[in-house]
C-alpha cells in the first residue's frame, strides 16, 4: 500500500511538471515585444505556466521572457496550447504582468529623461559653439577692414605721386596728404570694398615753371581674399 501512494504522488508531480513547462512551436518572422524590443527570425519553444515566461529561440540562442510582454494575438495562440491555469497561477501572472508594466513605464521615463539631459546637453553645446562663431565672426571682420584701410592709404599715396593723370602739367610731386573714409563693404560682392577720399597734393607745374596745389576726391575698389593680400580693382577719380 505504502508503494501505490509513492507510486501515485510521483504520478502526481508529473502531471503537475507537465503543466509547469509546455513545449510548443510558434515561429515568426519577426515579434515585437510589448516593451518595444524586437526580434526577428523567432520562434516560441516552451511556455512554463508557473513562472509566467516564455522561452524564444533567436539565432540559435535561447532567450526568456515573460508572457505578459507578448503580443496579444500570440499569448491567445499560447493559451490555446497550453492547460487552464490554476486560481494561483492566475494570480501570480496578474501580478507578475502589474510589475512588467510598471517595470516598463519606470524603464520609458527613465530613456525620456535621457532623452531631454541629451538634447538639453546638445543645445548648451550649439549655444556655446554659435557664440564662440559669432565671437570669431565678429573679429574676423574688424580685422580685414583695418587690413583694407591700411592698404588703401599706401596704394593711394603710391597711386597720387606716381600714376595720377600721368599727361597733366604736374611733374614732380613733393608732398601730399591723404584722407579716407572707413572702407564699406560692396553689397553683391564678397570681400569687396568701397574706401572714399581725397587727395591734397603740392606738385612742381611744368608749364608754369613754379609749384601748384590741387584737391582731388576719388574711391578706391578694393577685393580681399582669404588668405591673399587685398587687391586693387579700380580707381575713380570724381
Amino acid at each position: 500500500m505504502f508503494r501505490r501512494i509513492i507510486i501515485s504522488l510521483a504520478g502526481l508531480l508529473a502531471v503537475s511538471a507537465a503543466a509547469v513547462i509546455v513545449d510548443v512551436n510558434l515561429p515568426y518572422k519577426e515579434l515585437r515585444l510589448k516593451d518595444g524590443l524586437l526580434f526577428t527570425e523567432v520562434a516560441v519553444r516552451s511556455v512554463n505556466t508557473a513562472a509566467g515566461t516564455v522561452m524564444l529561440s533567436v539565432n540559435k540562442d535561447l532567450i526568456s521572457v515573460r508572457t505578459s510582454l507578448l503580443p496579444d494575438d500570440v499569448r491567445a495562440k499560447l493559451q490555446d496550447l497550453t492547460p487552464v491555469q490554476s486560481p494561483e497561477e492566475l494570480e501570480a501572472e496578474k501580478k507578475q504582468e502589474a510589475a512588467d508594466r510598471a517595470r516598463a513605464a519606470e524603464n520609458a521615463e527613465r530613456r525620456q529623461r535621457q532623452a531631454e539631459e541629451e538634447a538639453k546637453a546638445a543645445r548648451a553645446a550649439s549655444r556655446d559653439l554659435n557664440v564662440k562663431v559669432a565671437e570669431k565672426t565678429a573679429i574676423q571682420p574688424d580685422a580685414t577692414v583695418a587690413e583694407v584701410a591700411k592698404f588703401a592709404e599706401n596704394r593711394a599715396k603710391s597711386y597720387f605721386k606716381y600714376q595720377d593723370d600721368p599727361l597733366s602739367n604736374i611733374g614732380n610731386v613733393i608732398g601730399s596728404d591723404i584722407y579716407l573714409e572707413n572702407p564699406e563693404p560692396v553689397p553683391g560682392w564678397t570681400g569687396r570694398y568701397r574706401v572714399e577720399g581725397k587727395a591734397y597734393r603740392q606738385f612742381v607745374n611744368n608749364q608754369a615753371s613754379g609749384f601748384g596745389r590741387g584737391t582731388k576726391e576719388f574711391e578706391m575698389l578694393i577685393q580681399t581674399r582669404e588668405g591673399k593680400k587685398p587687391e586693387i580693382v579700380e580707381v575713380r577719380i570724381k
